[in-house]
């Protein structure tokens, strides 16, 4: 392709979103592929293969021709930036076939929407899903729903084992994620259609179950003195920066996860008992954490000096209007990168070692797990099969008293 470089993956883009790609996927393409700018230093020039493998080796510490499907998911994304640039014709055929683009499959009954719309209701009520699982549930039933008609089911009471056994074929070759995720959903929603007595047969039963296969990790953490270091680091002369550092205040403290944090309310705040109530969207549990008066006078400064005036119930919201709730925090690296931290056990960075290291320090300090999981909002089994890796001398602690 002579194309130049801004204008080819411009173009690539407005196609690839009308053939059914989420903008967000392409844009994470997009934020790859303008690094490959930064890095040729050049505003107009022909795409190349061989620079662009240099360009990942170079900038990502990726090398292309050591690449498997057992590759890490961000070194799978990156060989996904660079096929969609090798070809995009073919690569439009293959992810055609992967992901059933709605471009493809965009047709089935008006109604079917009506219990699709009352399916993921009943997951929210009843199985307390959160809003991402059900856009995830509702992305992956429109494809399933599609395939159905076009396989002509023409009303969902007709759906048999014969169109699950071919649906199961026609899947079982993808990747784990995918395949596993499209068959929970299929048999989850047949479970529901035939509570409801949309189905006379139980279908659910002919979708095998595929499990995940979990390696095992070992926690990343700081040092005490590590955390510490990270927070005396980071500035507080601007809004931004003063919210910022009591986002990774709270999660040093308190070892909350990021999405616990920016699902703090206002009203989760008890100020009188100096508490935090969290209700934890991994968990759903209830988490009741001491405030201490570090934190509470951090979050007393934030809400006073850089929290936007507005309505919202949320605690952390965007600076510029109309000053949603946070989705997401990726300042961390920022952050630590300007440190001279020297990670334990590996290199990998992130708000969540916050998580680990605290656990992992409190375990050091002779904590007993009770106290840790508590903190932690996990069971004392999901503590200990995590943490106590972390040193075998610790493995001494998991001595957990057995109930008669």
């Amino acid at each position: 392709m002579s194309t130049l470089f801004k204008t080819q993956i411009k173009n690539i883009r407005k196609e690839a979103i009308e053939l059914g790609f989420s903008i967000a996927t392409m844009d994470s393409y997009l934020k790859i592929w303008n690094n490959f700018i930064k890095w040729k230093n050049e505003d107009n020039f022909i795409y190349n293969e061989l620079e662009y493998s240099q360009f990942l080796l170079d900038y990502y510490r990726f090398d292309v021709t050591t690449y498997s499907n057992k590759s890490k998911s961000f070194y799978q994304q990156l060989m996904r930036s660079k096929r969609i640039l090798d070809n995009f014709d073919e690569y439009k055929v293959f992810m055609q076939k992967r992901v059933l683009p709605k471009s493809l499959y965009s047709e089935y009954p008006s109604n079917w929407n009506i219990i699709l719309d009352h399916y993921l209701d009943y997951c929210k009520n009843n199985q307390y899903n959160d809003d991402k699982t059900i856009k995830v549930k509702r992305s992956y039933l429109e494809s399933i729903l599609s395939y159905l008609y076009q396989n002509n089911v023409l009303k969902l009471k007709n759906i048999n084992k014969a169109i699950i056994i071919n649906f199961i074929n026609e899947n079982i070759n993808k990747g784990n994620v995918s395949k596993r995720r499209n068959f929970y959903i299929l048999r989850d929603f047949l479970k529901y259609l035939f509570i409801e007595n949309i189905l006379e047969s139980y279908l659910s039963i002919y979708i095998p179950k595929i499990k995940s296969k979990r390696r095992i990790k070992i926690p990343t953490y700081l040092k005490q003195e590590d955390i510490e270091t990270l927070l005396n680091s980071i500035p507080k002369n601007t809004k931004l920066e003063i919210r910022d550092y009591t986002i990774i205040l709270i999660a040093a403290r308190l070892g909350l996860r990021i999405s616990d944090i920016l699902n703090i309310k206002l009203k989760d705040i008890d100020w009188k008992n100096h508490k935090l109530n969290i209700i934890q969207p991994k968990t759903k549990n209830l988490n009741i954490l001491p405030l201490s008066n570090e934190v509470g006078w951090e979050i007393i400064n934030y809400i006073k000096e850089a929290r936007p005036k507005c309505n919202n119930e949320y605690l952390f919201v965007k600076m510029k209007y109309p000053f949603d709730k946070m989705i997401q925090f990726q300042k961390f690296n920022k952050y630590f990168e300007k440190t001279n931290i020297k990670i334990e056990n590996n290199n990998k960075k992130g708000i969540h070692n916050l998580r680990h290291s605290l656990a992992t320090n409190m375990l050091n300090y002779g904590i007993p797990l009770s106290i840790i999981s508590s903190t932690l909002g996990d069971t004392i089994e999901t503590t200990s099969n995590t943490y106590l890796k972390v040193d075998i001398k610790n493995l001494s602690k998991c001595n957990l008293e057995v109930d008669e």
